[in-house]
């Protein structure tokens, strides 16, 4: 009889229909925007209004992705006085319920009808089909009561799959199975994480002080600041004009002298007027200015640190040449030799690393981040299929030909993260992802560094940190101290100059 009771009650629950399980939870992510003006409002107007529009007694729209069965969301294409709004439903395990589109004429001011017409389709379509049993519901979860969680490791940071000896990752015993390998023993006491105000873009390791302790150079788009490691108040710096902007800072000895010069790649008015900086007791003195090159330093194959440079181009190209290593003498600079690049290769989207017992390869971005592995005759042997690198930082050339195609007068370039190729010949690169694009702005939301080898085929994860839940705008390998540098926006500038944004310098130990 129990059982039986028991069989009646769940064949009642099956039987009541979808629209008796309470309304249908929506959550509404952040809409894509291509080519408006005010391009930083778009998004959050697009998503406001249509949670706005979608909310009712059988709609409910929640403010988290966990909490929702269905979600919605969408791309806003705006071409001169032209609009599109397309956007779509799917459920919280991403099958696609309905597409839906809108289009006309008007402004930004026409977003208000058009998202109201847009949202009353998906509304109908939704509830069509929820009542047609078409969307699977999901009940609301219940908190279970609290339990103790075992905490994760010191090593949770760096993901690796399967722990094995340390050694040397070409020589380690691996079989027919590679097991990435990498050992962290938790930050260090002094310097784990510290807080930086100001949005910084860019970091280059400097000199040592006269205590042993490591002090670096930081870049937001208008000044330099030299900090000490562990300690957020700037020794020195300087602050260039309202319009340039810095895109490269590095800090290499490329006089041969002993005696290493900052070297600060940056735009006046679009055109690249870099300079050359000089720390003499404890003060940074400009030793050069307006050169026009753009600079790198870079380890090739993870030799040592020597300078490249490369010079601007006009129109749609950002770079014009070859790419060389160059020489300080005075305040003048050498070329010397001439690094032949494959496609895609650029002074900012390459390096080169050399295989045990292989031939010199080279490893580029490509126009869409992937990463691309070509041998000495410049072919392609490789391409990755996820993204890498991803970076926010960018500089702008007036050009009156992009009005008619994009109603801005400027044509954007943006820059991209540094690949960094160890002694060992591990390739480091990041990964920033979770970005959306409004117009020719971008936005990422966390980052995380990969340490990749070449298995004779492709390239292979080693190791890789956890993602932080912050963009990653740069990043340094110390590989002498087998410490892991990573540079974080915590907080960004408010809209109406409220705040300045907020930095974070992180390291790990990676062993």
């Amino acid at each position: 009889m129990k059982q039986l009771l028991t069989m009646l009650l769940l064949m009642c629950a099956l039987a009541v229909p979808a629209a008796a399980a309470g309304p249908l939870r929506v959550y509404v992510e952040s809409f894509n925007a291509v080519g408006p003006q005010s391009a930083g409002d778009t998004k959050a107007v697009l998503q406001s209004l249509m949670a706005a529009r979608l909310g009712g007694d059988r709609l409910l729209v929640v403010s988290t992705p966990a909490e929702a069965e269905v979600v919605v969301g969408g791309t806003y294409v705006s071409i001169g006085k032209q609009y599109n709004l397309d956007a779509y439903a799917k459920t919280a395990a991403g099958q696609t319920i309905t597409r839906d589109f809108v289009q006309g004429e008007g402004g930004q001011e026409a977003l208000f009808g058009a998202v109201g017409s847009l949202a009353g389709k998906l509304s109908a379509d939704l509830l069509k089909q929820n009542v047609a049993g078409a969307i699977p519901r999901v009940a609301v979860a219940v908190p279970a009561p609290a339990q103790s969680v075992p905490q994760p490791s010191a090593a949770s940071d760096i993901v690796r799959p399967v722990p094995v000896q340390s050694g040397d990752l070409q020589h380690a015993p691996q079989g027919d199975i590679i097991h990435p390998q990498a050992f962290y023993r938790g930050a260090p006491n002094r310097g784990e994480i510290k807080r930086l105000d100001g949005m910084f873009n860019l970091l280059a390791m400097g000199p040592n002080d006269t205590a042993g302790n490591r002090q670096l150079f930081m870049a937001q788009d208008r000044s330099v600041q030299l900090v000490r490691e562990g300690d957020n108040r700037p020794i020195t710096g300087f602050t260039l004009g309202v319009n340039e902007k810095i895109l490269s800072l590095d800090y290499v000895d490329a006089a041969g002298t002993g005696t290493p010069q900052l070297y600060v790649t940056a735009v006046r008015g679009g055109e690249v007027a870099s300079q050359i900086w000089s720390l003499k007791n404890n003060k940074l003195v400009r030793l050069a200015d307006n050169i026009p090159y753009f600079f790198r330093a870079i380890a090739l194959a993870g030799g040592p640190l020597k300078l490249y440079a490369q010079e601007q181009s006009s129109g749609a190209e950002q770079f014009y040449g070859d790419v060389y290593e160059v020489a300080l003498n005075g305040t003048k600079l050498v070329k010397k030799t001439k690094i032949p690049m494959p496609r895609y290769g650029n002074l900012y989207s390459f390096n080169q690393f050399r295989p045990a017992g292989g031939q010199l390869l080279t490893v580029v971005y490509s126009e869409e981040n992937y990463l691309i592995v070509y041998d000495a005759d410049r072919k392609e042997l490789w391409r990755s299929n996820d993204a890498f690198g991803g970076s926010e930082l960018f500089y702008k050339v007036e050009d009156p030909s992009m009005v008619h195609n994009t109603g801005d007068k400027y044509r954007w370039f943006f820059m991209n993260q540094r690949i960094q190729v160890t002694s060992k010949q591990e390739v480091l690169v990041g990964k920033n992802e979770g970005f959306w694009v409004l117009g020719n702005a971008r936005m990422y939301k966390k980052g995380a560094v990969y340490s990749l080898y070449w298995n004779g085929a492709a390239l292979e994860e080693a190791w890789r940190t956890k993602d932080t839940q912050n963009y990653m705008p740069d990043f340094y390998f110390d590989e002498a101290k087998s410490q892991l540098l990573l540079l974080q926006l915590t907080q960004r500038e408010d809209v109406l100059m409220r705040t300045k944004g907020a930095s974070a310098l992180q390291i790990k130990k990676v062993e």
